[in-house]
């Protein structure tokens, strides 16, 4: 039998979860940073059918926003609040390995870009310097080592 697509109907999520690594929590707990208006039933549900972790309890707690002076006025205001939410999953729980900004979010032509800038405020003409040129070197490096690599994947 063919397998038919389109015929049911795909939900994604539209809410973020932030991990916050947390060295007070048990090696079956995770601390997560959740918009305000999710509550502990979403979360359970989250977590469950979109990563297929076994959740066994959900504690939530919302945090004031802080206190800060407005520069202008001078009047205390109060920032935004934040959900935390530590969930307890049967399994241990593994973070996840941070990625390598350099390397895959353009951390490099980043940093190319602000010494680009940097040195333009400095005069009319645009002098390249030694970690500017070092920079560059760096950026078509490892344009080139993803490109080889795409090409020996296909």
């Amino acid at each position: 039998m063919a397998q038919r697509f389109g015929s049911l109907k795909v939900y994604f999520p539209n809410v973020v979860f932030k991990i916050i690594p947390d060295a007070r929590l048990g090696k079956n707990q995770a601390a997560f940073r959740v918009p305000l208006n999710v509550n502990k039933l979403d979360i359970k549900d989250y977590l469950t059918h979109i990563y297929n972790v076994t959740v066994t309890d959900v504690r939530t707690t919302v945090f004031p926003g802080k206190l800060s002076t407005n520069r202008y006025t001078g009047q205390k205001e109060r920032g935004s609040r934040i959900k935390k939410a530590i969930v307890t999953t049967k399994e241990e729980f593994e973070y996840p390995k941070e990625a390598d900004v350099d390397k895959h979010f353009g951390g490099l032509e980043i940093k190319h870009e602000t010494m680009r800038r940097a040195n333009k405020l400095k005069g009319w003409r645009i002098r390249p310097s030694i970690e500017m040129m070092a920079l560059r070197t760096k950026i078509l490096e490892s344009r080139r080592e993803t490109q080889e690599a795409s090409e020996k994947k296909s």
